[in-house]
């Protein structure tokens, strides 16, 4: 695999012609307007491709970016052809650009954000994106690390430090072609009486790297919660020294890096809801200053891993506090993390509930007139962040997907989206064909059907990402007279032998269903799920060395399901869905010859089903009419969906 990346950059400073805009990071709705500019803020984009796809880094000198306004972004990129969940837009959250939230307005209950001026900031971000695919080249990535912890304080408990600093580097024939660092002190040396737009000490360091190695820096905080800078507040003068020291520890570092390797490339995106607990939050997005839609007091955000080799890029939508994700970064064996915070949102300090309190705490110091008020009221309450750690110990969490079709086209056309969606976030596939489809198809022996079949079946299997394949070669048509023991018993040591996490395959809980095999197969495999966990039931196994398995959690389609309650958008992965469909072209000329009689019986034309219309044209036709329509259902574009069981009543007992 090459990968190719391009770099750059242009300022985001307020011009003159967008008319007032109020400094941003400390004095909440009573901001002053922005006077001059002590040093220029500016937006930065890597773009990064393998030629399958392309994603693209964007770190934004600003307070933070709310989810709605970053998904303008993305909506507009999205038409040249980044994909929706492969654009990343963090903010450094300088406390001294102008306000890009609605928090620091001149008043209490007036937003201080200039349309304006976000006009020309989201002008500006795509433009640079753009900018950067332009200059794409082969490149190699390599990472250095240290750790400062001395520049840092933290104010809840003084010995929680986490200082790392990490620098990321995309080099081309030994040229820097772009940087990405981070390191966890918020950028909040300037005063709270300045007036003047600063990148803070981030964008001073960024601008050092570029001038002394070359390329476009980057910068992202890390576990930022509860973590400021030794000289928090005291100026301009004490940022130039914080970031002279920087970037001394950068160079020692720079050349003692490790290379990484670029395969394989894997995006992971998880939507969560927070519950929106804090009532001064509430009252805000009530009054319409916080501008994002929210409902049931819970509002939509998302946590994503880009995993580039054995390099992970962790994207938080706040500001996690250490002791909320240290302990899993930790587990990660033989891998480098990289933290993003106020990653593609920015809505608060993310606490852990062990560090929750409902008193707000305060710490004798030099700041505030002697008084440091705790973090708890700028988050938006402590559910948040248990959801948060949840959602991202599931990205770090791999799973055995055993998917269990009777048919050759049944995985594909049911479940192919998904499969192919688990298969590329790295999860490992093992797809059964309980069949051997030998009346699939028209105009042909039976041998031929047979080879056809499985020859065709394992092309469309292997698009969907399957490691292994298994052909159980029961005859067609014929389960309800098959052993049910012995088929029920084989599905039972595949479970053994795979040790699932997953099982896609047939649901009971469907109307009308006329096909046997569907219903043995649905009942045969769901009754394996459990039974492969008795250690009574097919003792055989443990003769072959096999042990007993539980499996965690299934999702079960079925025609014209009885039970929904779980979909998955297959949006990025439709037309790989059909180009899997697609390799099973016995079994689809046979579809389509036979709804073609079924039409004609009933005295219908529909040109889909003649055959001068091609077989790919009417399979891409089909399925985005019927995915379509289930995405609609849920606000997509096109999903698929599922009867889903899992622990059930355990999770509510369940506890971290």
């Amino acid at each position: 695999m090459v990968l190719r990346c391009g770099a750059a950059k242009e300022k985001i400073s307020p011009p003159n012609d967008v008319g007032d805009t109020y400094i941003a990071g400390y004095l909440t709705m009573e901001a002053p307007k922005v006077k001059g500019v002590h040093d220029p803020i500016h937006a930065r984009a890597i773009v990064l491709s393998d030629g399958d796809q392309k994603f693209a880094l964007v770190s934004v000198e600003v307070i933070g970016l709310l989810a709605d306004f970053v998904n303008r972004i993305k909506n507009r990129l999205s038409a040249y052809g980044f994909s929706y969940k492969n654009v990343y837009i963090f903010s450094t959250h300088t406390h001294a650009g102008p306000d890009t939230m609605g928090l620091w307005g001149p008043i209490i209950g007036k937003s201080g954000i200039n349309e304006k001026y976000m006009i020309f900031l989201l002008d500006t971000i795509v433009e640079i994106v753009l900018e950067a695919e332009k200059e794409l080249v082969e490149t190699d990535i390599y990472v250095t690390k240290s750790e400062i912890p001395e520049l840092i304080e933290n104010y809840r408990i003084k010995e929680n430090v986490d200082g790392n600093l990490l620098l990321m580097k995309f080099l081309s024939d030994e040229n820097l072609i772009a940087s990405l660092w981070t390191y966890t002190a918020q950028p909040e040396i300037t005063t709270r009486e300045n007036l003047s737009i600063s990148a803070d000490y981030p964008g001073l360091v960024s601008e050092m790297i570029e001038a002394e190695y070359g390329g476009t820096s980057l910068f992202a905080l890390g576990l930022c919660g509860a973590q400021s800078p030794i000289y928090c507040e005291e100026g301009f003068d004490k940022m130039d020294i914080f970031a002279d020291k920087i970037f001394s520890e950068i160079k020692k570092i720079y050349d003692d890096h490790k290379k990484i390797k670029i395969s394989p490339i894997e995006i992971r995106y998880r939507e969560v809801k927070l519950q929106l607990e804090n009532p001064d939050f509430q009252l805000l997005y009530t009054l319409g200053i916080l501008d994002r839609e929210y409902e049931d007091e819970r509002i939509k955000s998302s946590v994503s891993k880009i995993r580039i080799g054995d390099l992970d890029l962790l994207n938080i939508p706040g500001e996690p506090f250490p002791g909320l994700l240290s302990d899993i970064i930790d587990e990660q064996d033989n891998k480098e993390i990289i933290v993003l915070s106020h990653s593609n949102d920015s809505i608060g300090y993310f606490i852990p509930k062990n560090q929750w309190s409902l008193k707000p705490q305060i710490w004798v110091d030099d700041i505030v007139d002697g008084k440091f008020i705790g973090h708890e009221t700028e988050s938006i309450g402590v559910k948040a962040g248990q959801i948060i750690r949840k959602a991202i110990k599931e990205l770090f969490h791999y799973k055995t997907v055993l998917a269990i079709g009777p048919h050759a086209d049944d995985l594909t056309i049911w479940a192919g989206g998904t499969l192919i969606k688990l298969t590329k976030e790295g999860n490992d596939l093992i797809c059964v064909r309980i069949t051997d489809d030998y009346a699939d198809c028209v105009g042909l022996t039976e041998e031929k059907g047979r080879r056809r079949n499985k020859k065709e079946t394992e092309r469309a299997y292997k698009a969907l990402g399957a490691k292994e394949i298994v052909n159980l070669g029961y005859p067609t048509d014929t389960l309800y007279t098959a052993d049910y023991h012995e088929l029920r018993g084989k599905l039972v040591g595949l479970m053994r032998k795979y040790k699932p996490d997953l099982v896609v395959s047939f649901d009971l809980n469907g109307n009308d269903e006329e096909n046997m095999d569907h219903i043995t197969t649905a009942r045969a495999v769901n009754e394996a799920c459990w039974q492969s966990s008795f250690d009574l039931f097919y003792p055989e196994h443990f003769e072959e060395g096999l042990d007993i398995h539980a499996v965690g959690e299934r999702y079960l389609f079925a025609r014209n399901p009885t039970i929904l309650n779980f979909y998955v958008d297959i949006t990025d992965h439709i037309d790989d869905k059909i180009k899997a469909i697609n390799y099973q072209k016995t079994v689809m000329e046979n579809w389509f010859y036979q709804n073609k009689l079924l039409a004609r019986a009933n005295n219908l034309y529909v040109e889909l089903l003649e055959e001068d219309v091609p077989n790919p044209i009417r399979v891409t036709l089909l399925v985005k009419l019927v995915y379509g329509e289930i995405g609609e259902k849920y606000g997509v574009k096109y999903a698929e969906e599922f009867n889903r069981i899992d622990a059930g009543m355990l999770k509510d007992l369940a506890e971290d």
